[in-house]
């Protein structure tokens, strides 16, 4: 009877569900399809289903969330047996089409969730011939932190689609495939024509864009497959998070009897008019006069509002127009307005600095640093020029150019780049600054010191940036950025035209350096739209992240514009 017992312990874990093997090594290898039936590239094809064998034990719901199939065959039926899957379908091919059965990268090993290195691809035919168009190319992520891997291309062909109204909303692709270890795809096996490709984090896994919660990147333009060109390759996609959603006013404070804070859903365009702003006292309906308004930076979310006195709880309403976010969108209809109670609490901190871009005793501070003030309070823009000036340690004033970038952000941006490892002092003469009530700050110097950095740690990265590509519109903008954070500092140089470039005066550290053609010139990399469509604005990415250490300029770096 034991012996039975045992056997019947034995034939019960036998048929127990998968599991990582416990002990020897971890296993660090991605699964692979082994094998498929039928094989790549058959023709005449006239089955109902196929079967994909894997090197390893998988995860189900992996491969299934990950396998499509171009065109598309409507709802697939799968099968598992082991390392096995035959996969179903739901009616007859079409006849004389090339199929694309694609397993992306998001299929993991039940072993260690390794996750495949690169999609895999089957291509089979109902007729004579396999499609061999072909894009290929990489994605680069919204931030440097982000994994490219397992990034959905969707592919539409133009063919019988609006390339002006197509939607990919709404609209599901003619080709899919997902990005490998460094961002790389590879679309096979694509019939002739022209398509519009994108990127898509697909969050939903619908394989449709959902605006807001799916980083996208769109190309420079649409790509051409004919007869004669049959591959395009060096396909560059960059990713970016679209905002969509129209501006809401979030609340408004009363900070003293004299002063709002209004906080917004967004970060908005700096370029604002104290006319965009109107309060109304509920219960009269008379109207409390705005006579500033300034834009809180560097975050923009925020709008300090200079009024007349309010009265202490007060039922008032403000309401916002012509306000705009960043990227252009308008204020919500529906969420412009928003009651709050006045206060009659006085000012007693007066006018005062509430940030400055460089911290009192900051070190290594760059020769041409643009140093940012903001006030905690609107104030009037014409102040004597002594009311803020930078000197150097020899107490010599610093000549310094001077831009109000709203009533509480000033500018100031030295006429000649800093002197290396010398000590430098801001100084700010409060009582020079007046409110708009008359009121003027106090009898205060307030003093920031810093050091610049020091100029031997420097280094310099030479070399050419090369186009081969028929759009020859723009300057070319080479940008070496420092690859510590996603805000690092940026170092560029501005090119006529495709050639060679010096970046100079560059911190020791580790840079991603790119280039890009500013079609627009406006100074900045255009990512382009997803619908209205936009085409990007080209641009290349050296592959690898420079290593700079002082006083050891790199040469030869080479980067070219498909």
């Amino acid at each position: 009877m034991r012996r039975y017992f045992w056997a019947l312990v034995v034939l019960l874990a036998g048929c127990a569900g998968q599991r990582a093997p416990e002990g020897g090594p971890v296993d660090t290898d991605p699964p692979v399809v082994a094998s498929t039936i039928p094989p790549n590239y058959t023709t005449r094809f006239t089955g109902t289903s196929i079967t994909l064998e894997f090197n390893e034990y998988v995860d189900h719901r992996s491969v299934e969330g990950a396998l499509f199939v171009s065109p598309s065959v409507g709802p697939l039926t799968f099968d598992w047996s082991g390392r096995e899957l035959e996969i179903s379908f739901a009616g007859p091919l079409r006849r004389s089409t090339t199929y694309v059965v694609t397993i992306g990268t998001d299929v993991v090993d039940l072993n260690n969730r390794n996750k495949m290195a690169q999609a895999h691809t089957l291509a089979f035919s109902t007729g004579e011939d396999i499609d061999h168009g072909a894009i290929e190319g990489r994605v680069y992520p919204r931030q440097p932190a982000d994994s490219p891997q397992g990034v959905t291309i969707l592919a539409y062909h133009l063919k019988d689609i609006n390339p002006d109204t197509l939607d990919p909303r709404s609209t599901l692709p003619d080709y899919v495939t997902q990005t490998g270890k460094g961002g790389e795809f590879f679309l096979k096996h694509l019939a002739f024509g022209t398509y519009r490709v994108i990127a898509l984090r697909d969050e939903y896994k619908n394989l449709l864009y959902d605006p807001e919660v799916d980083d996208v990147g769109v190309m420079h333009g649409d790509i051409a497959l004919t007869p004669h060109d049959t591959l395009r390759s060096h396909v560059w996609i960059r990713m970016f998070r679209e905002e969509t959603t129209a501006v809401r006013l979030l609340r408004v404070v009363a900070q003293n009897s004299h002063l709002l804070r209004a906080e917004f859903s967004s970060p908005l365009s700096p370029k604002i008019s104290p006319s965009w702003f109107r309060i109304t006292d509920t219960l009269t309906s008379r109207e409390l006069a705005v006579v500033a308004a300034a834009p809180v930076f560097p975050g923009l979310t925020s709008v300090l509002l200079s009024t007349a006195a309010q009265e202490s709880d007060k039922p008032y309403r403000l309401v916002v127009d012509s306000v705009r976010s960043g990227s252009g969108l308008a204020m919500n209809p529906l969420a412009s307005s928003s009651a709050f109670s006045g206060t009659d609490a006085p000012d007693t901190t007066g006018i005062g600095i509430a940030s400055c871009s460089v911290e009192d005793s900051t070190k290594r501070v760059d020769l041409d640093a643009i140093i940012f003030v903001h006030f905690n309070f609107p104030v009037q823009r014409n102040v004597p020029s002594e009311a803020i000036t930078l000197l150097d340690g020899g107490k010599v004033v610093i000549p310094c150019n001077v831009h109000w970038l709203s009533d509480a952000t000033v500018q100031l941006k030295p006429v000649q780049p800093l002197r290396s490892k010398v000590r430098y002092s801001l100084l700010i003469d409060l009582k020079r600054f007046v409110d708009y009530w008359g009121r003027a700050g106090k009898d205060t110097l307030l003093a920031f010191r810093f050091q610049t950095i020091d100029r031997s740690l420097f280094s310099t990265i030479e070399g050419g940036v090369k186009d081969t590509g028929a759009d020859q519109a723009g300057p070319v903008r080479v940008v070496a950025r420092n690859a510590a954070s996603s805000e690092g500092k940026e170092y560029e140089v501005r090119l006529d035209r495709a050639g060679p470039f010096v970046l100079q005066d560059i911190p020791e550290g580790k840079y991603i350096l790119s280039a890009y053609r500013d079609r627009n010139g406006d100074g900045q990399y255009n990512i382009g739209r997803v619908v209205p469509f936009k085409p990007s604005e080209r641009f290349t990415q050296y592959a690898d992240t420079l290593k700079l250490r002082a006083r050891w300029p790199l040469e030869g770096v080479t980067m070219w514009l498909r």
